[in-house]
């Protein structure tokens, strides 16, 4: 049976010395932290990673926490700079490899069809620029209005939503160049 303290009672419980209250925390948000990771990096074993750091900074920062929104909105920006890092480190090793940036596809076929949509969402989400998709998916996946997004990110609020709206028209164009099984129609 879930625990039916608040995000907040939680928190405070784990500052005051109580360990399984942060394990709560982590069980209530993991799947939402864990999806946001993987549309951001397109891939799970990087989403893993990602996850586990997100949770690994909370836990060291829960005393930073100024309930200046709510937990769930300071843990989805601690995950997001989370999968930054992550992409930035990523890139990095790519160049000093001389490996290409981009991963090989992942072979679809035997998916069944909403797998398949969902491959294709994340390569495009992590063909989007940092600003655009960081926006989208905090937005449309995660459900943060606007003006929360606006705090989180230092823009303004006509920004975030330039961002959104460019985001998803590039999202878009990129899903229709896409034939049905995954493989790129033309040139993106």
């Amino acid at each position: 049976m879930a625990d039916p303290r608040t995000d907040l009672e939680l928190l405070r419980s784990f500052l005051q010395g109580n360990q399984t209250s942060f394990a709560e925390l982590m069980a209530r948000h993991e799947d939402r932290i864990f999806a946001l990771a993987y549309r951001m990096t397109g891939d799970r074993a990087d989403a893993l990673d990602a996850t586990q750091d997100t949770f690994i900074a909370a836990f060291r920062q829960a005393a930073n926490f100024r309930s200046d929104s709510a937990f769930g909105t300071w843990l989805y920006r601690i995950g997001i700079n989370a999968c930054h890092d992550l992409l930035r480190k990523r890139k990095r090793w790519a160049l000093d490899e001389g490996d290409p940036e981009e991963r090989p596809e992942t072979a679809t076929a035997g998916f069944d069809e909403r797998v398949a949509a969902r491959l294709d969402v994340t390569r495009a989400l992590a063909q989007l620029a940092d600003e655009y998709r960081e926006a989208v998916v905090m937005h449309d996946i995660g459900g943060i209005p606007y003006e929360e997004i606006a705090r989180l990110t230092d823009a303004r609020i006509g920004t975030v939503k330039s961002r959104i709206s460019r985001g998803r028209r590039r999202l878009a164009e990129l899903l229709e160049h896409r034939a049905p099984s995954g493989e790129s129609k033309g040139t993106v």
